[in-house]
């Protein structure tokens, strides 16, 4: 693995350390929508002394949580893996936690906007992963197999809106975090409180690494191809 530096974007970065993603999201450091911004800029903008991230971000080895080196990956690797990982997951765990939220801003009535923001969340993303995979993802595949300009005219727009998409996605999460003081369960907190605290962080962190993988990596990639 290459050293880790300053200069380096933090799209870059979550590229080569996947696992710096939890790293970024400690320090709120927008890696997923931000991905173009170095990480000097980033650690100046959010008063995190630099040598704090590169020492913890270069003491990780450069698999993700899955053992997979994803940037070795092609395209349509990657999209299968989106699907079976990212899409798939979401739509067992949102139907679940949803009565989990509702029934934790019962118990807590001052953070009753957390169920409207989970709903918002919810039905965007799920819309957002339907879109993908019955209509850009075919597309982007038939794409790879096939170029010709017709298809590459219609990609462009299309991967243009998913990323502006993408940036509604996280700013549920911001939202989430400030009712829930970055989910931490105050003193006295239920167990079922704490539980829906951490499994909103758990949505949030596979959500972000999920972003990334799009942003940073499969996007980037369509779109040097589309230009080219």
């Amino acid at each position: 693995m290459k050293t880790i530096t300053g200069q380096m974007t933090v799209g870059e970065i979550a590229v080569e350390v996947p696992k710096s993603g939890d790293i970024f999201r400690a320090y709120h450091i927008d890696f997923v929508n931000r991905g173009n911004q170095s990480l000097s800029d980033a650690a100046f903008e959010h008063d995190v002394p630099i040598e704090n991230i590169l020492y913890e971000i270069n003491n990780l080895g450069t698999e993700n949580e899955d053992g997979i080196d994803i940037k070795y990956m092609d395209e349509t690797s990657i999209v299968r893996y989106i699907q079976r990982r990212y899409h798939e997951d979401l739509k067992d765990e949102l139907p679940v936690l949803e009565p989990y939220v509702e029934k934790m801003v019962k118990e807590k009535p001052e953070e009753a906007e957390l169920s409207e923001v989970f709903l918002n969340f919810s039905d965007t993303v799920l819309d957002h992963t339907d879109e993908e995979d019955l209509n850009v993802f075919p597309l982007l595949e038939s794409y790879l197999d096939q170029p010709s300009e017709d298809k590459r005219g219609a990609l462009k727009p299309k991967l243009k809106k998913l990323k502006n998409e993408h940036k509604d996605i996280t700013e549920f999460f911001v939202r989430m975090r400030e009712i829930t003081n970055d989910f931490i369960p105050a003193e006295g907190d239920s167990g079922a409180l704490r539980l829906v605290y951490m499994r909103l962080e758990k949505l949030e962190k596979d959500s972000f690494d999920h972003i990334h993988l799009e942003n940073n990596i499969l996007f980037e990639r369509i779109r040097n191809k589309v230009r080219a």
